[in-house]
This record gives C-alpha cells, structure tokens and sequence, in this order.
C-alpha cells in the first residue's frame, strides 16, 4: 500500500494508536538495521519505549556549541539588520 492512502488513514488513530505504531515502527526499522531493541527481561508496557530508548546511544548536535554555526548565525542576523 501507498504511503500516500496509509498517511489518511494513520491520521484518524487514537493518540494512544498513534503512539503504538510509533513504536511499531521504531522496533521494525531497528529490526532492519541489524539492532535489537527488544529489553531482555519483562518491562512495564508502559515504560517499554523509554527504557528501549534510554538504552541506545544518541548523538545530540546543537549550533550552540559549535563556534562556526554560532558566529554564521550571527553574522546572518547582523546582515539581515
């Protein structure tokens, strides 16, 4: 099926479906990916997705701390005065 007639009807779940196919989704793309996100012991469903979470590494990049990005943006801001 199309993403283009999925998207309507994925529109019109719950809060709580959309949030199960979120994680539906996640634990398929890991799953493709070669990860495991599965938890090796019984988890409390409700916390399953941010135990899952806690447990893979990410990398948060921010302009902020980067001195290029941050002296770019502020030189956008001074031109655009």
């Amino acid at each position: 099926m199309p993403l283009s007639e999925l998207l309507p009807t994925v529109n019109q779940l719950s809060h709580q479906d959309k949030l199960r196919l979120i994680h539906f989704l996640l634990l398929a793309v890991a799953k493709e990916e070669g990860c495991s996100l599965e938890p090796p012991g019984e988890i409390d469903p409700a916390n399953e997705l941010l135990q899952q979470l806690a447990s893979t590494e990410a990398v948060v990049w921010s302009p902020q701390t980067d001195r290029a990005s941050v002296q770019a943006l502020s030189d956008l801001l001074i031109a655009a005065r």
